[in-house]
């Protein structure tokens, strides 16, 4: 018998509750929701010409997801910055998200001194941490996050609450609907995807069981859905402790699919998961069937993944909580827990030497 058709052996092999977190996150959105409604905000969105967001791992995937979502509604620019500097446009009319769970994480600590030293305009989120300590100095407004949780399982804290600053700033639409229905749906897939779903009934369990022992590739479409891809291989190396590749369509048919010509492309042992959405482009659409020919021809499997929701928000979600599970039923599979993180840990500690 698998391990994913006994709940108790499930639960043993999580030790640390990754599977909690990842059921209760229907309850987070509805927790970030009330957090971007009510956090009082100082800063003015008057003049904004830009808005950045500095953030590292599972701190800057919320921005990367804003962006992709709102990439047709925004009024001005919305960039991710990964990186110990801002870009050179950074200044007096750039709104700067600071996101850091942790409150301490040194690149994110970095860009946030460099947005001070030019005068940008500060919204910062963080648990508290140094970040937390200089917002309040600073007189910067602060998204108080809920501390207990790993950062990447804090998702909902890191994209709700910055989708309000930005309606609230009338940078982007108001996106109370959306999140609502992004609630609703999370809900419904809690009970299709959660622990008591049957595998042969669970599209998570099912995946997993298909990708143990592959190199997992995800193609998603830009500019949204690709930041899902990016999301499940961060999942993947994390909670499955397994190296993923990413891409994304229209750009991979530029060079990439080449590749999958090759002998033996990643060794021969790659299977390909396709994120789909309705607003893919249809040209879009087109290029996945091409492109699914091709990695058939190179020997490998493909499947479709696609999302569930009334709106974009929800159905980008969707993705995002099922690759969740999946990484999640991985690690189960793969006799791995899912919380611990100890290269990232031994990394950190080797750098606070210097």
């Amino acid at each position: 018998m698998s391990v994913l058709e006994d709940r108790e052996k499930m639960v043993a092999s999580d030790p640390a509750g990754m599977y909690e977190r990842l059921e209760n996150f229907p309850d987070q959105l509805r927790e970030a929701l009330a957090m971007g409604r009510d956090t009082p905000l100082s800063v003015s969105g008057d003049g904004i010409t830009s808005v950045a967001v500095a953030g590292m791992g599972g701190s800057a995937i919320g921005g990367e997801l804003a962006a992709g979502y709102l990439a047709g509604s925004m009024s001005v620019p919305l960039s991710v910055i990964r990186s110990y500097s801002l870009p050179a446009y950074v200044g007096p009319s750039t709104l700067l998200y600071v996101s850091s769970y942790s409150g301490n994480t040194e690149e994110t600590l970095s860009a946030y001194a460099d947005a001070r030293e030019r005068g940008a305009r500060i919204v910062c989120s963080a648990t508290g941490g140094q970040v937390g300590r200089i917002a309040e100095e600073a007189g910067h407004d602060i998204v108080r996050v809920p501390t207990g949780y790993p950062p990447r399982a804090a998702l909902g804290f890191g994209l709700v609450p910055l989708l309000f600053v930005l309606g609230r700033l009338g940078l982007a639409p108001d996106p109370s609907d959306d999140v609502e229905d992004a609630i609703e749906t999370a809900r419904s897939g809690v009970e299709r995807l959660g622990l008591a779903a049957r595998p042969g009934e669970n599209e998570a369990k099912e995946l997993a069981s298909w990708l143990l022992g592959r190199v997992p590739v995800v193609y998603g479409t830009a500019p949204a859905t690709s930041v899902v891809a990016n999301r499940w291989c961060g999942q993947f190396s994390e909670n499955s402790k397994v190296v993923a590749h990413r891409n994304e369509l229209p750009e991979m048919n530029h060079n990439e699919i080449v590749g999958w010509s090759g002998l033996r492309p990643m060794g021969g042992d790659a299977r390909v998961v396709f994120l789909r959405d309705e607003d893919d482009h249809p040209r879009v659409a087109r290029r996945a069937e091409i492109t699914r020919e091709a990695i058939a021809g190179a020997g490998a499997e493909a499947r479709d993944v696609v999302s569930r929701g009334k709106t974009k928000l929800g159905r980008l979600l969707s993705l995002v909580q099922l690759g969740d599970f999946v990484s999640l039923y991985l690690a189960m599979l793969g006799g791995v827990d899912p919380t611990p993180v100890a290269p990232i840990d031994r990394l950190k500690k080797e750098l606070a030497r210097f």
